[in-house]
């Protein structure tokens, strides 16, 4: 009972909130009414407080600057955080997959199962809950009659209820609070995958080792698998430094890099990089799958496991050189930042790849850390607003900035465009100038016109200004 009586107020919550509505604080709101709800849940469960200040952390960050990339964030947080209210001990991509399957087929899953079981055991609406619904449903049609009638029997009476406004009462709005109502309960009545936690459970990090001793020809498979391996990265490894001395020599003459050159050369980098990457972490993944691991004539394939490690970590220097002089010369764009990102994820694939050949660790373990270094990176990166970051270093680094390429971004950086414009150092062209003040006036007529529900930090920021 107390399941549908949550659900019923977040689904009014929700459509006061949302319908006809742009995000903003209503985005805040309703995740806290969220984690309230999830918080008394589980009371004999530890709640999931690290990934509850997440999921607060990306509403706040929508608040501030409601784009594509920071609603995608704070979505993922939600399903990680209904996976692990859960179960907090499960991995965080199974978390994450067990929230997405709650969120959209928990209430349907959760009723196949229950019909799955014997009689007995089904837990059926209880009588008082079934009891109460009758008498609201009763009530509410005998309200409407008996209104209807006393409406055409009393004028004084009519007029009262005709100057009540339940206009916004409609089909579409029905729906959308319909939504809102399954929703909540998916959220507060889940579906436990049980078979699929307790196997995430039972799988360890580190490699099993054998448990008998290596026969003859066990050991002469691994010798060969051995020999294999070793002239696979002694290849690997020469290419990657071939490679690495050409980039050198090719980054040291000026004479043969011009822009269209340069920046060829940083996205040719980054595929070559891109594609060294998932090779190398392929090939340890294949050769370091099993007995090998525990082969006492392995420190050959080790070593040259490791330099190629190593020689990427010198071509991921290189590129991050590259990108960052591009940058300097040109400013920053969403792709050269892509790039930054590729280089940072690619550091955390290698640390992760020596981690498993030297700590003898399993796939297991790679996919938890890359799904939880991944989840960290996406929470940490949606706290900054990127298209302001951008505008900010282009206006302020540039001599000549792309302003037409600013113009493109969207309406988080009309205010600085709009600044900028009236100083007196810009480099603007007139009809630049007038499509920035257009725009600049039709962003501050939207804002206006925006509701309690819609506002973000800029209203926020304005109230105190005035």
């Amino acid at each position: 009972m107390y399941i549908h009586l949550k659900s019923l107020l977040g689904a009014l919550a929700f459509s006061l909130l949302f319908y006809s509505k742009s995000f903003g604080l209503n985005v805040f709101l309703i995740s806290i009414i969220v984690l309230v709800f999830l918080s008394t849940l589980y009371r004999e469960r530890p709640f999931p407080r690290v990934y509850a200040l997440s999921y607060l952390l990306t509403a706040a960050m929508v608040f501030i600057a409601p784009t594509g990339f920071q609603l995608f964030v704070h979505f993922v947080a939600l399903l990680v955080l209904v996976g692990k209210s859960m179960t907090s001990k499960s991995s965080l991509h199974i978390a994450g997959f067990a929230g997405l399957i709650n969120l959209f087929t928990g209430m349907l899953v959760h009723w196949v199962e229950q019909q799955n079981l014997p009689k007995e055991a089904r837990k059926n609406i209880s009588p008082q809950l079934l009891n109460y619904l009758k008498g609201g449903t009763i009530s509410l049609l005998l309200l409407v009659f008996f209104t209807v009638l006393y409406q055409n029997a009393n004028p004084v009476f009519g007029q009262l209820i005709a100057g009540i406004d339940l206009s916004f009462i409609s089909v579409p709005w029905l729906f959308f609070t319909g939504a809102g109502y399954l929703l909540f309960l998916n959220i507060l009545r889940p579906f436990h995958p049980k078979e699929l936690m307790d196997f995430d459970a039972a799988r360890g990090n580190a490699l099993v080792p054998p448990s008998e001793p290596f026969s003859r020809i066990d050991l002469y498979k691994l010798e060969r698998e051995h020999t294999l391996g070793s002239m696979v990265f002694a290849a690997l490894n020469l290419l990657l430094i071939l490679f690495l001395i050409t980039d050198m020599i090719y980054l040291l003459n000026p004479d043969i890099t011009s822009n269209a050159d340069y920046s060829n050369s940083v996205h040719q980098g980054v595929y070559a990089l891109m594609f060294s990457i998932v090779v190398a972490i392929a090939i340890i993944l294949y050769f370091f799958r099993g007995d090998l691991n525990f082969y006492h004539n392995n420190k050959r394939l080790k070593a040259l496991s490791y330099s190629w490690i190593a020689l990427n970590l010198v071509l991921v220097v290189f590129t991050f050189y590259k990108n960052w002089a591009y940058v300097e010369a040109l400013g920053l764009t969403y792709k050269r930042i892509g790039v930054f990102v590729y280089l940072l994820l690619t550091l955390t694939g290698l640390a992760t790849a020596y981690i498993k050949v030297s700590q003898l660790k399993n796939f297991t373990y790679l996919l938890r850390t890359h799904m939880a270094l991944l989840f960290l990176f996406l929470v940490v990166s949606s706290t900054v607003p990127w298209d302001r970051a951008i505008t900010w270093y282009n206006l302020g680094h540039i001599r000549h900035p792309d302003i037409a390429y600013l113009l493109d971004l969207g309406d988080g950086n009309l205010q600085q465009l709009h600044e900028y414009a009236h100083t007196k150092d810009n480099t603007l062209i007139w009809e630049q100038e007038r499509t920035i003040n257009d725009r600049y006036r039709e962003f501050l007529e939207a804002q206006a016109e925006k509701t309690w529900q819609e506002y973000t930090f800029y209203q926020l920021t304005q109230n105190f200004r005035e």
